[in-house]
């Protein structure tokens, strides 16, 4: 694989990271048209660690309130003999976060494979796209005049927007696209939405890149020279930057539904040329 072709990627896993337009349909349509896969599960790995290193920059502040507040509340368990959720917003994010993760591991972890062994077709992404598009545009209708903060979202609301992150093992269905959706089913406002879609994704990417890391060590397999990796790695952190801020930016100005038209209009080529072209 040459250096375009791995900036290419990294642009690609950037932007359809964060942006609701699946990251895996678009790798599906890339393989697909222009011959280009990750070649090798070490970028794969080194990809998802780029776009986990844009959400840790976008929402550090969260982050390190997070990262204090998880020491205070168990601090609080020993002295008050109770966690003290009350205390910070962060608190609750942290228990939310890990109510959301449970369902993405159980699925994710058993059926995750599965799905993309089965669905990888340009076909299945033609509709799923779709049915991302489809979603999208209820979604925000849904939460058009939602005012609940995420301190007021329950736990077990936290583990529907997780199943609602499951979908997404299926390609060509936005992981940021269902979750956001999953918030703001749940009542949360559209930045809080947003925010926490982002959070949750934290500890599903970072599992994965800490479980497969020896991977990312084992350059001589991964058929590209060092400089065209770290130049996919670089790539898909600054467009995932890019790509977090725009989707915060138009969800909060309603405009959601704008990525519900390029997911159907692309859905719509790729029909045209299985079908008709093809």
């Amino acid at each position: 694989m040459n250096i375009i072709d791995a900036i290419f990627l990294g642009i690609l896993q950037g932007l359809t990271e964060f942006l609701p337009v699946s990251s895996s349909g678009h790798l599906v349509i890339a393989q697909h048209f222009m011959g280009i896969s990750e070649g090798n599960l070490a970028l794969n790995v080194l990809l998802h660690l780029g776009t986990l290193i844009a959400i840790f920059i976008v929402y550090r502040s969260s982050i390190i309130h997070m990262f204090f507040e998880f020491f205070k509340m168990f601090g609080d368990l020993f002295r008050e003999k109770s966690l003290c959720v009350y205390k910070s917003k962060y608190r609750k994010y942290i228990l939310l976060i890990i109510a959301a993760s449970i369902p993405t591991a159980i699925i994710g972890l058993s059926l995750g494979d599965v799905f993309e062994e089965l669905f990888s077709s340009i076909e299945v992404v033609s509709v799923t796209l779709i049915f991302t598009g489809i979603m999208l545009v209820l979604g925000e209708k849904i939460g058009k005049k939602n005012q609940m903060h995420i301190e007021k979202l329950t736990l077990g609301k936290g583990v529907v927007v997780g199943l609602f992150q499951t979908l997404a093992i299926t390609p060509g269905i936005s992981r940021s696209g269902s979750t956001i959706v999953g918030g703001l089913a749940n009542g949360l406002k559209k930045d809080e939405a947003t925010e926490f879609s982002f959070l949750i994704s934290i500890p599903a990417v970072l599992g994965a890149v800490l479980l497969k890391s020896k991977d990312i060590l084992e350059l001589n397999n991964v058929g590209m020279s060092t400089p065209a990796l770290l130049a996919s790695f670089t790539a898909s952190i600054i467009f995932g930057i890019f790509a977090i801020r725009l989707l915060v930016k138009l969800v909060k100005n309603g405009k959601l539904h704008y990525f519900s038209y390029y997911c159907w209009g692309m859905a719509g080529l790729l029909l045209i040329n299985n079908f008709i072209i093809s």
